[in-house]
C-alpha cells in the first residue's frame, strides 16, 4: 500500500495543473502574464535530486507520455523533456551539496530548459509568432516565479517523505 503513494502523488499533482489552470485565467494578477504550472516536474526533479534516480527516470517519462496525450499538440516532446530534466536534476545534485537553494536552483533551471525547449518546438512545427522577448517576460519569468513558490512551499514535506521512504526501501 505504501507503494502507491508516491504514484498517487504524482497523479494527484498532474490532475492539479490543469485545475489550477482553470481556476488562474490570464490577467487575474493584473498583468497578461501567461503562468505555466510544471509542479509535476517540480516534483520529479525533487525525486530526482532526493530519491532513486533509475525509477524517477520512469516516472518521468510515463508521466511524460501521460502529458503529452492530455495536454500538447506535439508528441513526445515531454516525455523526452522530463527524463532529461530529471537526469540533469540527479546529476547536479551528485556534484554540489544539495540543499533546498541548490535543489530551487536546479529546479528553475530545469523548468526553464524545459519550457525554452517547449518555445523553440512550437516555433520549429506549429509556426507560433511569439517574440523571445515576449516569451521571456510574459511566459518564462512569470512560469519560473510561480514554480519557485510551489517549489518552496512543497519542498520539506515533500523531501522528508521521499527521504523517509528512500529508507524504508533500502531497509527491505
Amino acid at each position: 500500500m505504501r507503494r502507491l503513494i508516491l504514484p498517487f502523488l504524482l497523479t494527484l499533482c498532474f490532475y492539479f495543473e490543469s485545475i489550477f489552470v482553470e481556476f488562474l485565467p490570464t490577467g487575474t494578477l493584473g498583468r497578461d502574464w501567461i503562468l505555466v504550472p510544471h509542479f509535476l516536474l517540480v516534483l520529479l526533479i525533487m525525486m530526482g535530486i532526493s530519491f532513486f534516480r533509475n525509477r524517477t527516470l520512469i516516472y518521468a517519462a510515463v508521466f511524460g507520455l501521460l502529458f503529452d496525450i492530455y495536454f500538447t499538440e506535439i508528441i513526445g516532446i515531454y516525455m523526452v523533456l522530463f527524463p532529461i530534466a530529471v537526469y540533469i536534476s540527479a546529476k547536479l545534485a551528485k556534484t554540489l551539496f544539495s540543499n533546498v537553494f541548490t535543489a530551487l536552483f536546479t529546479s528553475i533551471l530545469c523548468v526553464s530548459l524545459v519550457e525554452t525547449i517547449v518555445y523553440g518546438m512550437n516555433i520549429l512545427v506549429l509556426r507560433n509568432s511569439m517574440e523571445i522577448n515576449e516569451f521571456a517576460m510574459i511566459r518564462l519569468v512569470p512560469t519560473l516565479i510561480l514554480n519557485a513558490v510551489f517549489f518552496l512551499i512543497v519542498y520539506f514535506p515533500f523531501n522528508r517523505f521521499l527521504l523517509n521512504r528512500k529508507k524504508e526501501e533500502l531497509s527491505e
